[in-house]
């Protein structure tokens, strides 16, 4: 009895406990299906700013009779950078907080027109963003332009503000959307063209930077370097507007190093260092024609060469400028305007540079016993032109002076023992000719008239002037079948046999006039000898007659 009323009332229990969670499990399966119960929330600060400007549309007027909408798009606000998807609330109140002056009602807006409304929004910006002078790239140089772009002009000035990212996207199309078209022709063509040739990674900060002191070296580097077109003068010719930046770096005004120096990079204002006239848009090009504006430029070296300078003005070129030879060369038209390279390295380059205006001597020269070696073997002993004519200072070739001075260039190599050693050539060469008749006239005439005329040969009489041959060579001036027609040119009466008086520069030896060699061993012999005689002959009769005297005493 007593076991049957346990087991009664064990099943009692399980089935009130069964019950219980049968219930349990019924309110949760109900609490998870039915939608949750809407709780209220306390309603947004701007909730009230909302509801009156949602898709009002009243406007207001300004005292200048300008008129505003007071309407506000809420889906284009929620969807902008202020809206929904930021991290915290930007209320209303957060950009509109003036204080009683956004409370309802409102007080009057202070601006007096447009242009002052939106003033009072940039300083609502400002509440929360940086100033306009850490993040507006370009406009740091015209502070004092009262048409400098703000926030609005750029983000937007209603409720849907454009993001920095969409802007930064297509950073061209946004500057354009103010810099689209210039007053100044020559300013919108350029912009124009620099815009088409922008690279990949370039943009109108490319030119314009951030930088508080824009650097003007920069700013002539990334516009010509971008620029492709040339500028028309009025005779018609061109001027290319291109700078390569890389070929300017590796001229000899980059980062240039010799052995003694180290010199630093010159900056395209050190160069063009007038202000007024190199700053953009720069004023117009004056010199008629591509001549005249290159005489021009090249009065811009004089700024750091003045010693070359002052004797370039002493040349056979500045002469003919003078002249109004307007071809006659200039610093430029040797020495390049931006790619200016060491004017000697290689050595053949210095032939190279005058042939581009004495073209028929270069050919010669280049077909001579010294071009050659230099062209053709890279010999750097053998002179070029400067060696002969000067660098800058060139004296013309054509005076008195000029020509009796020329046995000492020539003797500058022929005399060299140790240069002439290297090669197996006699250094007799201007010896002899000092000591023949012609060489002699000539130094009398150096020394005592230089600028007198004189028509006593000289080197380049005999041997040619810039085609000067070997003297084996069979179209040689000096060659055996050749010497009469040379000597005929100052001789012209010269008779068959007149060049077989002449002994070559060669002291007469066995090998060369061997007669002529022996003669001169003769008469070595035969000179001291006589007067050896002579003076033995002399001195024994003095000693006679003296001890004859003196044995007699």
């Amino acid at each position: 009895m007593r076991l049957h009323l346990n087991v009664s009332i064990r099943l009692k229990i399980s089935l009130w406990a069964l019950s219980k969670i049968m219930l349990f499990g019924l309110l949760l399966w109900v609490g998870i299906s039915l939608p949750p119960v809407a709780l209220a929330q306390e309603p947004s600060p701007d909730s009230a700013c909302k509801r009156c400007h949602e898709g009002s549309d009243t406007e207001f007027a300004l005292p200048s009779g300008e008129t505003l909408s007071v309407g506000i798009d809420i889906d284009a606000l929620e969807q902008s950078v202020h809206g929904m998807h930021v991290d915290e609330d930007v209320l209303c109140t957060d950009c509109h907080g003036g204080g009683s002056r956004y409370l309802y009602p409102h007080q009057p807006n202070p601006a007096q027109n447009y242009e002052e409304f939106v003033a009072g929004v940039v300083d609502n910006c400002r509440q929360c963003h940086d100033p306009i002078q850490k993040h507006n790239p370009g406009h740091l140089q015209a502070q004092d332009n009262p048409n400098l772009p703000n926030c609005t002009d750029c983000h937007g000035g209603g409720h849907n503000i454009t993001p920095a990212e969409t802007l930064a996207a297509d950073p061209v199309a946004t500057c354009q959307s103010c810099h689209e078209t210039y007053e100044d022709p020559a300013v919108d063509a350029v912009h124009a063209e620099l815009v088409a040739n922008l690279g990949p990674d370039q943009t109108c900060q490319t030119c314009h930077t951030d930088a508080p002191v824009y650097p003007a070296d920069e700013q002539c580097k990334a516009c010509h370097s971008l620029l492709q077109s040339e500028l028309p003068l009025a005779s018609g010719d061109t001027i290319s507007l291109h700078v390569d930046p890389e070929v300017l770096a590796d001229s000899v005004h980059g980062d240039f190093q010799t052995e003694e120096f180290d010199y630093t990079a010159l900056l395209c204002t050190d160069c063009h260092s007038d202000q007024e006239r190199y700053a953009f848009p720069h004023e117009p090009v004056t010199p008629p024609d591509a001549r005249r504006f290159t005489l021009e430029m090249s009065n811009l070296c004089q700024q750091c060469h003045q010693e070359i300078y002052d004797r370039q003005q002493d040349s056979t070129h500045a002469l003919a400028l003078a002249e109004g030879k307007l071809e006659a060369a200039t610093c430029a038209d040797c020495h390049g305007s931006h790619a200016i390279q060491v004017p000697n390295e290689p050595r053949e380059h210095i032939s190279q540079t005058c042939s581009q205006c004495h073209a028929t001597i270069n050919q010669n020269y280049e077909a001579s016993v010294h071009g050659a070696a230099l062209l053709g073997e890279h010999n750097p002993d053998v002179p070029v032109c400067i060696d002969c004519h000067g660098v800058h200072n060139i004296a013309d070739p054509t005076t008195a002076l000029f020509r009796v001075r020329s046995p000492q260039l020539c003797a500058g190599c022929h005399a060299d023992e140790q240069l002439m050693g290297k090669y197996d050539i006699s250094t007799d060469v201007f010896d002899t000719y000092v000591a023949d008749f012609h060489g002699t006239t000539v130094e009398l005439f150096e020394k005592q008239s230089p600028d007198h005329e004189t028509n006593k040969a000289v080197c380049y009489d005999c041997h040619g002037v810039h085609n000067i041959l070997p003297a084996t060579d069979e179209n040689s001036r000096i060659i055996k079948d050749n010497l009469l027609e040379t000597c005929r040119s100052c001789h012209p009466d010269a008779t068959t046999n007149f060049s077989d008086a002449w002994t070559s520069h060669f002291k007469p030896s066995l090998e060369h006039n061997p007669l002529i060699y022996l003669v001169n061993l003769f008469y070595q012999i035969l000179i001291p000898v006589t007067i050896g005689g002579f003076l033995l002959f002399i001195s024994t009769d003095i000693y006679y007659r003296v001890t004859r005297r003196w044995r007699s005493k």
